[in-house]
């Protein structure tokens, strides 16, 4: 449907719902045959749930006055980005306090500032910039007023199927209807909508509500990411059916107890996976264990959506058919340790926002076609201990700023476009067993390594060095020695142990 028709969809309904909450607050309560139902004082929130206004009673000797608490605001901790310049999806996610704020209903939700907007149930978030684009509270037997939702403009489905008091959605003045029975991927592919139920969750979905939403996800997903393979290959099964306890789909991990219980990690590798990486994806923002989708036959782009998932601490996307850029919005996910996208085909050059990932211990980016230089941030992650950078089309000279990385133990910068000198800083990290700078157009003398005792492995033949390498190698293969591919006048000892 036209985003303007759904707007005045929207609109109009909103302003009905209030005028009958108006009227049902000023009368007594109506019968079902009337097609309205007694709305019911929530309950207190839960410990993840948004505060629910309460009326605060000011005693005097002759007057009594009632106010109430308005809604929380919205942050930048909400929305998941911090600090977040889109004004647009601030907007949407006051709206979605108000009409929390609004609504009275035996509290399914986990709506509170202090979670990333993506994670609310029956929320969907996506675009760019990115807006609230779909509002899906079927499982729910909600009443009340539905105020805000004129507010968001951007949404695209809206399902209310199941609330109390009787909704029925303006009809357009076309022949276009309001899909609140599916959502399409990106391409406008159409996705399933099957819910999860009991059996899939282990209990009701209003106890497990966060669980249930990273459930529905996985169902949505499940055929973009399976994809549609050629006649004759070898066609992907996942065993993901709402039929199925989650506990035993293939690759799912979860974790947690009752409305804290989440989608911790997917494992998917290896499993023939020939479609895309969904948007949704971004919306697993339970996802701390891993995200590991690597040997596979996945092609498109890396979304940035994935950003969104702020508590991963793995992210393996290697060996796949994957293009694009690296997305920037990776610099956004503090937690994580590993980042592995080896052996794709990603082009772009190397985010300086991954310089902020304070936690990363390895970064694999072997065998794709980045260009541009090494960005010299990368100097500021004092945990990496494997950086694996060759077999691209990177150039310029090494950074004076990977001296800086005292845990580094592998460096591999082999197989690139690489100019100028090795850096004398590099001398000072003890802890590097491996050099790996062969197969590029380094030039100049080879700095003193006599210090790094660690050092089991020195690749740097077919460059451009001149001279000796001084002082002596300790503990070098005799076989490196022999390809170090330097004048035959040089005299190399080794160290005697």
């Amino acid at each position: 449907m036209k985003r303007p028709l759904l707007l005045a969809a929207v609109v109009a309904l909103a302003i009905g719902l209030l005028a009958l909450g108006a009227g049902l607050r000023d009368s007594a309560p109506s019968t079902r045959a009337q097609g309205a139902a007694t709305a019911t004082a929530a309950p207190a929130a839960t410990a993840t749930a948004a505060p629910t206004a309460q009326p605060t009673t000011t005693s005097t000797s002759s007057t009594t006055t009632t106010t109430s608490t308005p809604p929380p605001i919205c942050d930048a901790t909400t929305l998941g980005v911090a600090p977040s310049a889109n004004t647009g999806l601030r907007d949407d996610c006051n709206a979605l306090l108000r009409l929390r704020y609004a609504l009275s209903t035996p509290d399914p939700f986990n709506w509170d500032p202090r979670l990333p907007l993506a994670s609310w149930t029956g929320v969907t978030v996506s675009g760019t910039p990115q807006r609230v684009t779909g509002l899906a509270l079927r499982p729910y037997e909600l009443t009340g007023a539905l105020e805000g939702l004129g507010s968001l403009t951007a949404l695209i489905v809206l399902d209310l199927a199941v609330y109390t008091t009787p909704v029925t959605l303006p009809t357009p003045a076309t022949t276009e209807t309001i899909a609140t029975d599916a959502t399409t991927n990106d391409d406008g592919t159409t996705l399933p909508t099957v819910s999860c139920t009991r059996t899939t969750l282990g209990g009701a979905r209003g106890t497990l509500a966060a669980l249930a939403a990273d459930c529905d996800t996985l169902l949505t997903i499940k055929s973009a990411l399976m994809g549609d393979p050629p006649t004759g290959t070898t066609t992907p099964q996942l065993n993901w059916s709402a039929t199925r306890d989650i506990k035993e789909w293939d690759g799912v991990k979860t974790d947690g107890v009752g409305a804290l219980k989440r989608v911790t990690g997917l494992s998917l590798s290896d499993k023939q996976l020939q479609g895309v990486i969904p948007t949704q994806l971004g919306n697993l923002t339970g996802l701390s264990v891993e995200l590991d989708l690597g040997e596979n036959q996945l092609s498109g782009a890396i979304p940035t959506q994935l950003g969104n998932l702020t508590s991963l601490t793995v992210l393996r996307l290697r060996e796949n058919r994957l293009t694009g850029v690296i997305p920037t919005q990776l610099g956004e996910i503090a937690a994580l340790t590993r980042i592995d996208l080896a052996r794709n085909e990603l082009t772009g050059t190397i985010p300086t926002q991954l310089g902020s990932l304070g936690a990363l211990t390895q970064l694999r980016f072997t065998g794709n076609r980045l260009t541009g230089n090494i960005p010299t941030q990368l100097g500021q992650l004092d945990k990496l201990f494997r950086l694996a950078l060759n077999v691209n089309q990177l150039s310029g000279g090494i950074p004076t700023q990977l001296g800086n990385l005292r845990n580094l133990q592998l460096l591999q910068l082999a197989q690139n476009q690489l100019t100028g000198t090795i850096p004398t800083q590099l001398g000072r990290l003890t802890s590097l067993t491996n050099i790996l700078l062969r197969f590029n157009r380094l030039s100049g003398g080879i700095p003193p390594l006599s210090d790094l005792d660690a050092l089991t492995s020195l690749q740097i033949r077919n460059n451009q060095f001149t001279g000796c390498v001084p002082g002596s190698l300790p503990r070098i293969a005799s076989n490196d020695l022999a390809e170090l591919d330097l004048p035959l006048t040089c005299v190399m000892p080794l160290k005697e142990e």
